[in-house]
């Protein structure tokens, strides 16, 4: 398909990402080597911040044997949780203080890696976390960070954004000195992960790259990472789901392309995800797989070559409407057993009014292409009822 929408070229940007991204399956075996190398730490103490279930899972100790056996002094701390409180995350800040570690190495799911980020800035900073959130430049830096991803999905390991949650909310902290300078892909580390996590997580990565192509704020480097990202999953994320193990070596490398696409943002889809979790907790790529194609919906006026562009690639390469883009994504998150509606996602009608009002003031978008009306998103909240797409369409239809 010719392409017929593509970034300004001469448009401001900067594009944010790990200055060496080292892949290879057993790769994460190599730390020690890439902590000499690449940040030239050659001894002294390291955290490891690390996910429950990884280490449940046996895959810790290799990492953390091969460190020690290369002369490091390792300092391994999980129980982050899901959503990670500003507590457990400063308190493991005072615990890497007091061994003073030199350098933070983050293997989990988002929720490690976003914790690592920020015990990464309280080393070298005063003050909690609570003191970190909304867009932050550190006067101090942050302590060295190498990110290893466990999942398929947030791509943290490649963004500015670190997510922690203060007094029962979720908070967004930014700092462009978040980015690692060292990222590590190791498929090894997701080949058991359980069908339901890769259905989430490459929901999570699909949204990312989607609404990253959709934002305003779109580059030309952006874009790019964008499209590859989709194009990877839309034509691996099911067969990893069904246990294609090169699939979702595949689709680890594309939720890290989206991840570095992030420089763009994301869009009114992950503002409507917060607020379904809001009302009923459930995993962020459970919400963000439910709300892109309502994004999708919301967002169809977008200029005509971008929108061929996003249905196409969605489709792979079947359709350039949006309104079949929709019903693509709708289909693949029902065919991986995630809810497609507000009643498989035990979410009460009633909440609607809250959510669409939430979605104004607590979690606006700037970024996104249609400035957010409280009732076209009630409008849209109603559709998602009973996965209603054409009445979504129809809703915010101008």
């Amino acid at each position: 398909m010719p392409n017929t929408w593509w970034p300004e070229a001469t448009a401001d940007s900067v594009f944010l990402s790990p200055a060496a991204v080292i892949g290879g399956s057993g790769a994460a075996r190599n730390l020690g080597r890439i902590l000499s190398e690449q940040l030239s730490i050659k001894s002294g103490s390291i955290l490891l911040t690390v996910d429950d279930a990884v280490v449940n899972a046996g895959l810790i100790a290799p990492i953390s044997d091969a460190l020690q056996a290369a002369g490091y002094e390792v300092h391994t701390r999980g129980g982050f949780g899901a959503e990670p409180s500003a507590e457990i995350v400063d308190t493991v800040a005072a615990e890497a203080r007091a061994a003073k570690v030199r350098a933070v190495v983050g293997i989990g799911g988002g929720s490690v890696l976003d914790s690592s980020k920020i015990i990464a800035l309280l080393l070298h900073n005063d003050g909690g976390s609570a003191d970190w959130t909304g867009v932050v430049t550190p006067e101090n830096g942050v302590a060295p960070l190498v990110l290893v991803p466990t999942t398929c999905g947030t791509g943290s390991e490649a963004t500015r954004i670190a997510m922690v949650t203060v007094d029962g909310n979720k908070r967004a902290s930014s700092c462009a000195l978040y980015v690692p300078r060292v990222a590590v892909i190791d498929p090894e580390l997701v080949a058991s992960l359980p069908r339901s996590v890769i259905a989430a997580t490459g929901m999570d990565a699909l949204a990312h790259a989607t609404e990253a192509l959709m934002s305003t704020s779109a580059s030309v480097l952006s874009a790019h990472h964008s499209l590859r990202a989709i194009e990877l999953l839309a034509g691996n994320l099911e067969q990893a789901y069904n246990g294609d193990k090169d699939a979702l070596a595949t689709v680890l490398w594309a939720s890290h392309i989206a991840g570095q696409s992030l420089n763009a943002g994301v869009v009114l889809g992950h503002s409507l995800a917060y607020c379904l979790a809001h009302e009923q907790p459930m995993p962020h790529g459970v919400s963000c797989a439910l709300a892109l194609p309502y994004c999708i919906a919301y967002n169809q006026h977008l200029e005509p070559g971008l929108a061929r562009l996003i249905a196409s690639t969605l489709t792979g390469g079947r359709s350039q409407d949006l309104r079949a883009a929709a019903e693509e994504v709708l289909a693949l998150s029902g065919r991986m057993g995630l809810p497609r509606t507000l009643a498989e996602a035990r979410i009460n009608p009633a909440a609607v009014p809250e959510m669409a009002r939430l979605c104004v003031t607590d979690y606006p978008r700037p970024s996104n292409p249609v400035p957010f009306d409280e009732q076209l998103l009630a409008d849209l909240f109603r559709s998602m009822e009973t996965g209603d797409l054409d009445l979504a369409f129809a809703a915010t239809t101008r």
